[in-house]
Protein backbone atom coordinates (compact mmCIF):
# COMPACT_ATOMS: atom_id res chain seq x y z
CA UNK A 1 0.00 0.00 0.00
CA UNK A 2 1.27 3.69 -0.72
CA UNK A 3 -0.01 6.44 0.73
CA UNK A 4 0.20 10.25 -0.67
CA UNK A 5 -0.93 13.65 -0.97
CA UNK A 6 -4.11 13.40 -3.27
CA UNK A 7 -2.75 15.07 -6.78
CA UNK A 8 -5.52 16.65 -9.01
CA UNK A 9 -5.99 14.20 -11.24
CA UNK A 10 -7.78 11.50 -8.40
CA UNK A 11 -10.13 14.60 -6.96
CA UNK A 12 -12.91 13.20 -9.19
CA UNK A 13 -12.31 9.65 -7.48
CA UNK A 14 -11.65 11.57 -3.99
CA UNK A 15 -14.75 13.14 -4.18
CA UNK A 16 -16.74 9.65 -5.12
CA UNK A 17 -15.23 8.49 -2.49
CA UNK A 18 -16.26 11.45 0.07
CA UNK A 19 -19.59 11.26 -1.42
CA UNK A 20 -19.95 7.28 -0.42
CA UNK A 21 -18.53 8.16 3.01
CA UNK A 22 -21.79 10.53 3.48
CA UNK A 23 -24.09 7.70 1.92
CA UNK A 24 -22.95 5.51 4.55
CA UNK A 25 -22.96 8.45 7.35
CA UNK A 26 -26.48 8.46 7.08
CA UNK A 27 -27.08 4.90 7.40
CA UNK A 28 -25.65 5.58 11.01
CA UNK A 29 -27.65 8.75 11.86
CA UNK A 30 -25.32 11.27 10.37
CA UNK A 31 -26.61 14.55 8.90
CA UNK A 32 -29.27 14.47 6.45
CA UNK A 33 -28.40 15.71 2.85
CA UNK A 34 -29.82 19.08 1.74
CA UNK A 35 -29.80 17.74 -1.75
CA UNK A 36 -27.97 14.53 -2.82
CA UNK A 37 -27.63 15.17 -6.36
CA UNK A 38 -24.82 18.07 -5.47
CA UNK A 39 -22.94 15.87 -2.85
CA UNK A 40 -20.52 15.07 -6.19
CA UNK A 41 -19.72 18.69 -7.44
CA UNK A 42 -19.85 20.49 -3.85
CA UNK A 43 -16.80 18.03 -2.85
CA UNK A 44 -15.01 18.26 -6.07
CA UNK A 45 -15.17 22.32 -5.26
CA UNK A 46 -14.49 21.99 -2.00
CA UNK A 47 -11.63 19.95 -2.89
CA UNK A 48 -10.40 22.07 -5.84
CA UNK A 49 -10.29 25.02 -3.50
CA UNK A 50 -8.43 23.92 -0.52
CA UNK A 51 -5.80 21.00 -2.47
CA UNK A 52 -2.94 23.83 -2.50
CA UNK A 53 -3.68 25.37 0.80
CA UNK A 54 -0.66 24.96 3.52
CA UNK A 55 -3.10 24.67 6.27
CA UNK A 56 -4.85 21.47 4.23
CA UNK A 57 -4.28 18.17 3.74
CA UNK A 58 -5.91 15.50 1.42
CA UNK A 59 -4.13 12.03 1.39
CA UNK A 60 -4.50 9.49 -1.06
CA UNK A 61 -4.15 5.40 -0.28
CA UNK A 62 -3.59 3.11 -2.86
CA UNK A 63 -2.71 -0.61 -3.59
CA UNK A 64 1.07 -1.13 -3.85
CA UNK A 65 0.23 -1.80 -7.63
CA UNK A 66 1.29 -1.15 -11.11
CA UNK A 67 -2.34 0.25 -11.39
CA UNK A 68 -1.99 2.28 -8.26
CA UNK A 69 -6.18 1.72 -7.61
CA UNK A 70 -7.03 3.96 -5.18
CA UNK A 71 -8.74 2.35 -2.11
CA UNK A 72 -9.20 5.33 0.42
CA UNK A 73 -8.72 8.76 1.27
CA UNK A 74 -7.75 11.23 4.04
CA UNK A 75 -9.04 15.31 4.24
CA UNK A 76 -7.71 17.11 7.66
CA UNK A 77 -6.66 20.98 8.40
CA UNK A 78 -5.12 22.65 10.78
CA UNK A 79 -7.60 25.03 13.29
CA UNK A 80 -6.09 28.04 15.41
CA UNK A 81 -7.24 27.77 18.94
CA UNK A 82 -8.68 30.67 20.73
CA UNK A 83 -5.67 32.24 21.98
CA UNK A 84 -6.93 31.36 25.89
CA UNK A 85 -6.33 27.94 25.12
CA UNK A 86 -3.39 25.65 24.56
CA UNK A 87 -1.61 24.43 21.88
CA UNK A 88 -2.61 27.04 19.53
CA UNK A 89 -2.65 24.48 16.81
CA UNK A 90 -4.35 21.23 16.41
CA UNK A 91 -4.73 18.80 13.71
CA UNK A 92 -8.36 17.97 12.88
CA UNK A 93 -9.42 15.01 10.78
CA UNK A 94 -12.11 16.18 8.89
CA UNK A 95 -13.28 12.98 6.71
CA UNK A 96 -11.86 9.84 6.28
CA UNK A 97 -12.77 6.71 3.70
CA UNK A 98 -11.39 3.10 3.13
CA UNK A 99 -13.50 0.63 0.28
CA UNK A 100 -15.50 -1.73 1.80
CA UNK A 101 -13.32 -4.85 0.60
CA UNK A 102 -10.40 -2.76 2.42
CA UNK A 103 -11.42 -2.48 6.06
CA UNK A 104 -9.96 -3.81 8.59
CA UNK A 105 -6.56 -4.14 6.88
CA UNK A 106 -4.45 -1.13 8.14
CA UNK A 107 -5.76 1.65 5.12
CA UNK A 108 -6.98 3.89 8.01
CA UNK A 109 -4.41 3.50 10.46
CA UNK A 110 -1.90 4.19 7.87
CA UNK A 111 -3.71 7.34 6.56
CA UNK A 112 -4.22 8.67 10.15
CA UNK A 113 -0.67 8.21 11.04
CA UNK A 114 0.51 9.72 7.63
CA UNK A 115 -1.83 12.96 8.69
CA UNK A 116 -0.49 13.14 12.18
CA UNK A 117 3.16 12.59 10.85
CA UNK A 118 2.31 16.24 8.70
CA UNK A 119 0.27 17.64 11.86
CA UNK A 120 3.36 17.12 13.77
CA UNK A 121 6.26 18.97 11.03
CA UNK A 122 3.25 21.65 11.20
CA UNK A 123 3.52 22.40 14.55
CA UNK A 124 0.41 20.49 15.87
CA UNK A 125 0.87 18.83 19.53
CA UNK A 126 -2.91 17.55 18.96
CA UNK A 127 -5.52 15.92 17.09
CA UNK A 128 -9.25 15.34 16.96
CA UNK A 129 -11.50 13.30 14.61
CA UNK A 130 -15.48 12.61 15.56
CA UNK A 131 -16.80 9.61 14.91
CA UNK A 132 -19.98 8.31 14.16
CA UNK A 133 -20.68 4.80 15.98
CA UNK A 134 -24.35 3.06 15.29
CA UNK A 135 -25.43 1.62 18.74
CA UNK A 136 -26.69 -2.16 18.78
CA UNK A 137 -30.39 -1.93 19.13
Amino acid sequence: MRIRKLSRQHIDTASRFLQEMVNEMAFFGGHPIRDPDQVLSWFQDHTHAHIERPDHLFLLAERNTTTGKPIGILEAGISERLPVFLPLASLHIHSIYVIPDQRRSGVARRLVEAAFEWGRKNGCVEADLNVLHQSPA
